[in-house]
């Protein structure tokens, strides 16, 4: 969405700002949407309930209409009016409407001749307040008692209030969102009320002087069951996960400096100073007290303040950052064979090593080591258990130990000495650097491993790079870019003279067919040696980019074939890893996403012969670039080792037919055995 926003040619004229947030995403974009005094487009209700002065309000993209601009007035569906709410059209039927009508739903406009009309819908927090007779203020506890992202079920919870969803306790199952939104500002609003008015003769007046009372009352009358049926403990859970929930919703007021010229409170960061700017100092080394700070930045200050900046342009990846503050990664798990070894590993591991040798030169990683060993004594402490048995009863056989002891005694003394001495000998175990705890699959589930990360002089050295004080990222575009294209066994001329739009589509394969091939080389097993690609396989994935609007739903979906999934895992990893390396040395310039966009569908029509590969979809100067030097790396495809065994007079009867019955692929009308996947994908049918 992002690029088809970016190629608009408004977006040329400096009309579109992208920013990304520091953390949380949504109370970001209405405190955005506040200093501008404008609106938040998206598809999430929370929207409504956030709220900063000069906030407009939440326009649903969903019911973002494009039309005709002389489309006649009567094509709108008639909606009952409650004031300055709507009465809500089904969906299916709205959506059938605007197709009849000719209209379109959604953020980007469709292509039209003619000029085109936007129609929304905007729902204001203030008008939602007024409508429920609330302060505005209470929006937020309201969203919370209702049930929100933040108080749904938590099944690793101990307690039985904790580990059920809130709103079960709060409301009958029966009810609609509408009536529980009302059930809920009927009691805040009645809460208030007895609060505020004075008591009948003989009642005494309920105290509300904190927002704690308040919810801590509500959270009582909106029980379904009687409240005394949980003990105190468990309503003080209910009464904190509330209070975690309303808070979520809290935006910081951030008064701009008098001094701040236009609406940015600095180049890092469109809402904060560099002082409060969350993302400034989760990238920030803390400096000891006696530290003076030095009027111009030091190196590893522009490194970081380059890095937010391309952060704030969608051009790092967020889970980069996740490796500077917590020394962990998480891969992204893409459906691949779980008995074969993760590709997480296999295909991306290598390029990942080279990412946290660049991270940790340029901020210094954490060091997880001690807290490994502390896990590691915790649980060496709870397996050693002490067991001392105690008897008043006398031990008859006690004099006769005692003498074999004294008997034994010099002899245990010079084995006692002859292990120490060999102890001594023996050198201590090699200390362990400082690694990155990655997650990924192992098996079926997911587990932790050490990655080890190596010193970035080291890999400097090994792909002949000069090491300098400098740090990578603000060496020459040049000099990174070489050292982007050594690392993937990829520099070529043939490599360098492509577009950057066709570049990262070249690496992926090259890194990908030579890693498989390194892996089959060095252990030479069967299973290895079938896991190389054939060149008609790198061909049909480079033939699968294509524009998704000339994308056209087949008959049938293509069968599912357990040897195509793990190659689009494979290629998948390898194309994450490398755009990440690239964006790690801020190349953005040089290693550009695609403009058309990889289709999974087409790849899997291609691979099972169901479409066959156009002829001018693979251009000469990308294919060349993707194979060149590796042609012993891919394998043979079944149709080329057929004619060579044919040249050579083998496998032919005494008629001279072949007698290999072996298929290429599916074909049309070709039975094919779907594999594990396919019985997956059937079962699901």
């Amino acid at each position: 969405m992002v690029q088809a926003m970016e190629s608009d040619p408004e977006a040329s004229h400096g009309r579109l700002k992208i920013h990304f947030a520091d953390e949380e995403g949504d109370p970001f974009s209405v405190e955005l949407a506040a200093r501008l005094r404008g609106f938040v487009v998206g598809n999430d209700s929370d929207f409504v309930v956030l709220n900063a002065d000069g906030y407009q309000g939440y326009v649903p993209m969903q019911q973002m209409v494009w039309s005709a601009a002389n489309a006649e007035e009567e094509s709108s569906i008639a909606v009952e009016s409650d004031g300055d709410f709507q009465t809500v059209v089904a969906k299916s039927r709205r959506k059938a409407h605007r197709k009849q009508a000719g209209e379109m739903e959604g953020l980007i406009p469709p292509h039209c001749d003619g000029e085109l009309q936007l129609s929304v819908v905007i729902y204001s927090p203030s008008r939602l307040a007024t409508h429920l007779q609330l302060p505005v203020s209470l929006l937020p506890l309201l969203g919370a008692l209702v049930g929100n992202d933040f108080t749904g079920a938590k099944e690793a919870s101990v307690t039985t209030s904790q580990r059920t969803n809130l709103q079960w306790l709060f409301f009958d199952r029966a009810l609609s969102n509408s009536q529980r939104i009302t059930r809920v500002a009927t009691t805040l609003r009645s809460i208030l009320d007895a609060a505020l008015t004075a008591p009948a003769k003989g009642k005494q007046k309920i105290q509300i002087n904190s927002v704690m009372q308040l919810i801590e009352r509500a959270v009582t009358t909106l029980m379904v069951r009687s409240a005394e049926l949980l003990s105190t403990g468990e309503r003080e859970q209910i009464v904190e996960r509330i209070v975690e929930a309303t808070l979520q919703y809290a935006i910081p007021k951030h008064e701009l400096d008098a001094d701040t010229d236009g609406l940015w409170s600095s180049p890092l960061c469109p809402l904060h100073d560099e002082d409060t700017c969350i993302l400034v100092k989760y990238l920030s080394k803390p400096l000891p007290a006696d530290t003076i700070v030095e009027s111009e930045p030091d190196l590893q200050t522009t490194v970081r303040n380059l890095y937010i900046t391309a952060y704030r342009a969608g051009d790092v990846d967020p889970r980069m950052f996740d490796v500077v503050h917590t020394g962990s990664f998480w891969h992204r798990q893409f459906l691949e064979n779980p008995d074969y070894e993760s590709v997480g590993r296999s295909i991306a591991r290598l390029v990942h090593e080279l990412i946290y040798a660049v991270l940790d030169d340029a901020f210094v990683l954490p060091d997880n080591r001690d807290e490994v060993s502390d896990v590691e004594e915790d649980e060496e402490d709870e397996e050693l258990i002490d067991v001392v048995e105690e008897s008043d009863d006398e031990d008859p056989l006690a004099p006769l130990r005692g003498a074999l002891q004294q008997l034994n005694g010099s002899v245990d003394d010079l084995t006692a000495d002859s292990v120490s001495v060999s102890s001594s000998n023996i050198p201590p175990p090699p200390a362990k650097g400082k690694f990155v705890m990655e997650y990924l699959r192992r098996g079926t589930r997911v587990t932790s491993e050490e990655v080890t990360i190596p010193a970035l002089r080291q890999v400097l050295r090994q792909y002949d790079i000069p090491v300098s004080s400098i740090p990578l990222q603000l060496r020459s575009e040049d000099d990174r870019f070489t050292f982007l294209l050594r690392a993937l066994r990829s520099d070529i001329i043939p490599i360098r003279t492509l577009p950057p739009q066709q570049l990262i589509i070249a690496l992926a394969i090259r890194w990908t067919v030579s890693t498989i091939d390194l892996r089959a080389r060095s252990n030479g097993s069967k299973e290895r040696v079938k896991e190389r690609w054939t060149k008609q396989e790198a061909r049909c994935f480079i033939a699968s980019f294509i524009d998704l609007g000339d994308l056209v739903e087949p008959d049938a979906p293509p069968p599912i074939m357990d040897r195509n999934v793990q190659l689009v895992a494979q290629i998948m990893h390898a194309f994450v890893a490398i755009v990440r390396l690239a964006q790690i040395l801020l190349l953005q310039n040089r290693v550009v996403l695609p403009a058309i966009q990889f289709s999974g569908q087409v790849f899997h029509e291609f691979l099972t012969n169901m479409k066959p590969v156009p002829p001018g979809a693979v251009s000469a100067a990308l294919w060349d670039a993707t194979v060149h030097g590796l042609d012993d790396a891919f394998s043979e495809s079944e149709k080329t080792k057929r004619k060579r065994e044919q040249a050579k007079g083998l496998g032919s009867d005494q008629n001279g037919r072949t007698q290999n019955n072996r298929r290429t692929g599916p074909g049309k009308g070709a039975a094919v055995k779907g594999g594990m996947f396919g019985l997956l994908a059937s079962m699901d049918a």
